[in-house]
């Protein structure tokens, strides 16, 4: 499945965020610098971003299991404000799992390891049934 117009990862979307996960053992990793754009306060980045960055850490842990899943719930906390221009780092691991949800925790630290803001997500992996109803489904 293509998510090349994705607003986080989608390398085709021209206002996306055009950020780049990859598997690191059992967690997905990513890294990125806000920037003024995606500010709410003067100087620091906003909430929905934040929970974006989180959300695609979540969905590219069973995308890295070869499954495609959806986020059900989204549980975050925001632990600190992250700055404009700040480098992050954004993980996301499997806490457990079964035949159709996984549960996921990612995190957000910044520059010298500080723990921005981090959530449990539950993710539903979704049927066949489920992937042709959304056109979701793959086109081979």
């Amino acid at each position: 499945m293509e998510l090349n117009h994705c607003f986080v990862c989608g390398k085709d979307n021209p206002r996306g965020l055009h950020i780049a996960f990859e598997k690191v053992g059992d967690e997905v990793v990513a890294e990125y610098r806000c920037t003024e754009e995606m500010n709410g306060w003067p100087g620091i980045q906003h909430g929905g971003i934040t929970a974006s960055l989180l959300d695609e850490a979540a969905g590219y842990v069973p995308h890295f299991l070869g499954l495609v899943a959806m986020t059900a719930k989204l549980d975050i906390r925001y632990l600190e404000p992250i700055q404009s221009g700040e480098r992050l780092r954004i993980t996301g691991r499997p806490v457990k799992r079964t035949s159709r949800l996984i549960e996921v925790e990612a995190k957000i630290t910044g520059e010298e390891g500080q723990l921005k803001a981090q959530a449990n997500a539950s993710m539903i992996v979704l049927t066949e049934r489920q992937l042709e109803k959304w056109g979701l489904a793959s086109k081979n």
